[in-house]
């Protein structure tokens, strides 16, 4: 009996240190992360707004760490590509996703093949910022506000177009649930990218834009463009007396978006805990929060849990968009 119980004690101490040992391996990770170093795979092009929020999280996390930040940008197919290679990547922390709402949320819903899904391929780490869109009219245009544009654009059927930097874009799909909660037609132009959009608005060749506020900021304060609403669910900072779409008759609209962080999913989750606790650091930094008003963005900080939680909900809320206006992409 005494050997079979020392047998027994034998068996269960292996079993625990087999169950442990994952563990254990998950948090050594963490205490020696990093230790090489670290890509931000970021979606568009350098120069744009989004790039600059990957280089100033890649300055101040290589600070903070005093390890190399490399921001890699893999433009194209609207963020697929780069959230694709994200997907793929070994699952250490050591390749992050720039992501936002249009490759996380949006595009595997229109899109007939993107290589990844969502929900089971990332996690998230930070919401880090949220950004609104901006209902801008040319200056030709006699609206001042939603209820006028609504009534314009009943009593001109076909005579209003609203640029987007592209297809299935918050641009786009703003225009797109407006649609189906106000009853209009207004026609959905696309562009390849904001800055068409904005000299389209500027020539009189579109009428109206649910632009993002960096894009048309500059424009709205120097008067070429006016700005009638924002399409959240309170005032800008950024853009003052400007009232939500929500507080102008339109009470079950409210259209933002979000940059953040995700890492494939399988990465340790201390690991995933401890770049969350040093990106919400840096966003609170004075300098930071500055840096990122000026391009019109609302600086946020969330749990890993609570962006999973969010990107699930969202997902769910456009696929109902998405089905209703029928949009589609090869």
């Amino acid at each position: 009996m005494i050997l079979f119980a020392r047998q027994g004690a034998r068996l269960l101490a292996l079993g625990l240190l087999i169950s442990i040992s994952p563990f254990c391996a998950a948090q050594d990770a963490a205490a020696t992360y990093p230790n090489r170093p670290i890509k931000i795979i970021s979606p568009f092009a350098p120069g744009g707004a989004t790039d600059i929020l990957a280089r100033l999280l890649a300055q101040k996390l290589g600070e903070a760490w005093k390890q190399t930040i490399v921001v890699d940008n893999k433009s194209g197919g609207g963020g697929v590509i780069a959230a694709s290679e994200v997907a793929r990547a070994d699952k250490d922390g050591y390749t992050l996703l720039l992501g936002s709402v249009g490759p996380v949320e949006v595009l595997p819903s229109v899109m007939k093949k993107v290589g990844y899904d969502s929900e089971k391929d990332f996690a998230g780490v930070d919401i880090l910022v949220n950004v609104e869109n901006v209902v801008v009219v040319n200056n030709q245009l006699p609206v001042k506000n939603i209820q006028e544009l609504i009534a314009y654009a009943k009593a001109n059927p076909g005579k209003l177009h609203s640029g987007s930097s592209g297809i299935a874009t918050t641009g786009h799909l703003s225009l797109e649930v407006f649609n189906q909660l106000t009853g209009v037609d207004i026609t959905h132009i696309p562009y390849r990218g904001g800055a068409p959009v904005t000299t389209a608005l500027l020539a009189g060749d579109i009428q109206m834009s649910f632009s993002t506020v960096p894009a048309a900021i500059q424009y709205i304060k120097s008067g070429k463009l006016r700005a009638i609403a924002v399409t959240g669910d309170k005032p800008l900072e950024t853009l003052p007396g400007i009232k939500p779409i929500k507080d102008q008759g339109v009470p079950g609209f409210k259209v933002s978006s979000w940059y953040g962080i995700l890492a494939p999913s399988g990465t340790p989750p201390a690991v995933i805990n401890k770049i969350n606790l040093e990106l919400g650091k840096i966003i609170a930094m004075p300098d930071v929060k500055a840096k990122l008003l000026e391009q019109g963005w609302t600086t946020v900080h969330t749990t890993p849990a609570l962006m999973n939680k969010q990107i699930q909900s969202e997902i769910a809320d456009w696929k109902v968009v998405i089905s209703k206006s029928g949009i589609t992409l090869d």
